[in-house]
């Protein structure tokens, strides 16, 4: 079957008449510096279906800005301990789930956003990991939004057995994430500042109670429920007494950190605009509970419209001087029961998931591998109205190896049908594909500037960006943390 006319007029000029769209050479401006924009801001989201490696690209950028200002905001957005990311200090790999990757930094001010969902205990984890890092007597200047909603060990139980009574927890990590959200719908949430408040044994213990009654009418019980755990690997929920005591011991270790008025602090850090701001999301845009797959959804918005909500209006997504998607440079991965209708044959898909370490950073589940999908993931770019593009894992390509990508879908009459975000739907589709030139990505590893990239990559690189109508900014060329190309 031919290529759509718009994506054969773009392999045309890139493959034929050797166009590149300048992405041979830097940037001619900067998207950090554009009129009507707020200068210095960016935001980060996953472009795909998560794990795409975007707490390294936040970190870089964070290392990018720490050179010239003498403070910064990273704020995280969306999510809660189900995010998953890996950063190198000083040669030891740092496991981060609800901090952002810039965190470390020393002129870094870190907010966890209102539209987050906080577990105290896994928080408190992460800070002890990270406080010997830091510089000598540097505390992490971190600041926990009042309004974000606490997940909670009951949280994870309830999670948990619902699983075991139906399929309600498919897709879950078990850390308890939907319903800590879900709690918000439902009218009765615990939020982070109930840690601090005169009643807050009043309200934590009737947020027990709720769940201890959900949790008999599924047969299950507190007292031997066992939820995942940061520091130990597993715990128990415990009696109500013990729960009470735990909270308390971790609402006192968290006091100076949770802020009842990071709207203020936000609102005046964004109006300075030599303050630079970046925004992590967690998971992706493929995992949004309006765009992704169900059930292999998140309970989140991990979209650049998520970024209002959090800040309670301070940040438009559309001021913010650059939104940029991340995916992964030649194929996508998917954890879950979604079916992709990409799905890569199983030699390729071994190959790649072990060069890469396609295992979840968080659940440690091995991740099923397909081809790029150019009406799927140009779906996302719009739905999302992303302006930008970050290619990770460009040393992911095999000389031998043509990279197959699907430019469009046919239905079972053949006609030509768009990307949507339903199941049965995709099971019904077929998809077309076309095999462009690849590239030797050992050869590969390590390269730093623009000028490193082979020709094929510099290609393929016009070719996607050109079909999913987005500007390359970044790119991964390696594992190591200075493997970065950058455009701008």
């Amino acid at each position: 079957m031919q290529m759509p006319a718009s994506i054969a007029r773009i392999y045309d000029a890139v493959y034929t008449q050797g166009q590149l769209f300048d992405v041979d050479r830097p940037l001619a401006s900067d998207p950090l510096h554009t009129p009507g924009t707020r200068a210095n801001s960016i935001a980060i989201a996953g472009g795909a279906f998560g794990d795409e490696g975007k707490g390294r690209i936040v970190d870089e950028l964070c290392t990018q800005f720490a050179r010239t200002a003498s403070r910064m905001v990273i704020y995280r957005w969306n999510g809660g301990a189900n995010a998953g990311h890996t950063v190198i200090v000083g040669g030891k790999r740092v496991a981060l789930h609800q901090l952002p990757s810039g965190s470390l930094h020393e002129n870094a001010t870190v907010v966890l956003g209102k539209g987050m969902v906080v577990h105290p205990g896994d928080l408190l984890t992460e800070i002890a990991h990270l406080q010997p890092l830091m510089a000598q007597g540097k505390r992490l200047d971190l600041h926990i939004d009042a309004q974000a909603v606490l997940s909670l060990d009951t949280h994870r139980a309830f999670e948990a057995a619902l699983r075991d009574w139906a399929t309600g927890g498919l897709g879950s990590t078990g850390r308890g994430i939907a319903p800590a959200y879900a709690d918000v719908l439902f009218r009765h949430p615990v939020r982070v500042g109930d840690l601090l408040a005169a009643d807050w044994e009043g309200r934590l213990g009737a947020h027990y109670d709720l769940y201890s009654a959900l949790m008999r009418g599924l047969d299950a019980d507190f007292s031997i429920a066992e939820v995942p755990s940061l520091a130990e690997g597993t715990g128990i929920v415990g009696s109500y007494t013990d729960f009470l005591r735990r909270i308390s011991q971790q609402a006192e270790a968290l006091r100076d950190y949770i802020d009842a008025d990071t709207f203020r602090l936000i609102d005046s850090a964004w109006a300075d605009e030599s303050i630079p701001f970046v925004f992590e999301g967690a998971q992706a845009i493929g995992l949004d509970p309006r765009w992704g797959v169900y059930p292999d959804v998140t309970a989140s918005d991990p979209t650049f419209d998520g970024i209002a909500y959090s800040t309670e209006g301070s940040v438009q997504p559309w001021r913010i001087g650059a939104r940029a998607g991340a995916i992964k440079a030649t194929y996508s991965s998917s954890v879950g029961s979604r079916r992709l209708p990409t799905q890569m044959d199983d030699t390729l898909a071994h190959r790649i998931r072990e060069d890469a370490h396609e295992y979840g950073a968080t659940t440690r589940r091995p991740r099923d591998i397909v081809h790029i999908d150019l009406p799927c993931l140009r779906f996302f770019a719009d739905v999302s109205r992303m302006q930008y593009l970050v290619l990770t894992h460009l040393d992911i390509a095999y000389a031998d190896t043509p990279i197959r990508v699907c430019t469009q879908y046919t239905d079972a009459s053949g006609d030509i049908v768009p990307y949507r975000p339903n199941q049965a739907y995709l099971d019904a589709v077929t998809p077309h594909y076309i095999e462009l030139p690849s590239w030797d990505g050992a050869g590969l590893q390590g390269a730093r500037r623009l000028e490193d990239l082979p020709g094929e990559a510099l290609r393929y690189i016009a070719f996607i960006t050109q079909a999913l109508g987005v500007t390359p900014i970044m790119g991964t060329t390696g594992p190591e943390r200075e493997a970065v190309i950058r455009w701008m």
